[in-house]
């Protein structure tokens, strides 16, 4: 118990000292003030400044209430450098944070957050994976997922994937919108919701929606399934 409750000063130390040395550049004016600096060190340094994004944006991903990262990055790295990096952090963020609640704070969660653990804990010993994916396609708040799903029995691989997944079609609507942006001034002015395509995030959703759907039907009606089935056999015959 002493070691746990140290390890969770500590992180809340780091936090706070993070965020009183670094919380005025975690914002959109910094990033406009030196777009074309931001731009020269991507095209110098290839390699480095990939890493060095990745490791920024899992940072972010960590603190509840920064949005908007993905369509920087867009703009900033292009469409699939910028998908790879906010897909991948996005989720090990997740799991960061799954597993700090998992062993350390899961009494806390427990007691805050007990309707919606029970609630997933059922959902998800009914569906499987499949009730985590639909949470995160329909675009539940991704930090109460995360603190939720630790205080369950989850396995930590079922929340890794069900992330990634659906999460995915979310992030490649917004890298798109930012890679399409000539500036990020354009972002400033017209809003995040006025470059996002919203008919192409409901569609990319919809189409990874089915799998769920179809096994939904399929438990739902199970005669119908045996009744296509059987007819597919006679036709075989």
């Amino acid at each position: 118990m002493h070691w746990r409750l140290s390890f969770v000063v500590v992180l809340l130390l780091i936090a706070v000292i993070g965020w009183f040395a670094f919380g005025d550049k975690v914002s959109l004016d910094p990033i406009l003030e030196q777009e074309d600096e931001l731009r020269g060190y991507v095209e110098h340094h290839p390699f480095w400044s990939p890493l060095s994004g990745f490791a920024i944006y899992l940072a972010l991903s960590l603190v509840p209430g920064t949005t908007g990262k993905s369509i920087i990055y867009g703009w900033l790295f292009g469409f699939w450098m910028a998908l790879v990096i906010s897909s991948s952090a996005l989720t090990i963020a997740a799991v960061i944070s799954f597993l700090v609640v998992r062993y350390l704070l899961r009494e806390m969660v427990e007691g805050k957050l007990s309707k919606i653990v029970r609630a997933i804990d059922r959902a998800v010993s009914r569906n499987g994976g499949s009730y985590l994916l639909s949470l995160r396609l329909v675009h539940a708040p991704y930090t109460l997922v995360n603190y939720a799903s630790g205080a369950t029995a989850i396995p930590v691989i079922t929340f890794a994937w069900t992330t990634w997944v659906g999460m995915l079609p979310g992030t490649i609507v917004f890298v798109l919108a930012g890679s399409q942006l000539p500036t990020l001034r354009t972002m400033a002015h017209e809003g995040v919701w006025s470059i996002v395509d919203l008919k192409l995030l409901a569609l990319l959703s919809l189409f990874a929606l089915l799998p769920i759907a179809t096994r939904w039907a399929l438990r739902r009606f199970p005669h119908g399934q045996q009744d296509l089935e059987d007819d597919s056999l006679t036709e075989r015959l």
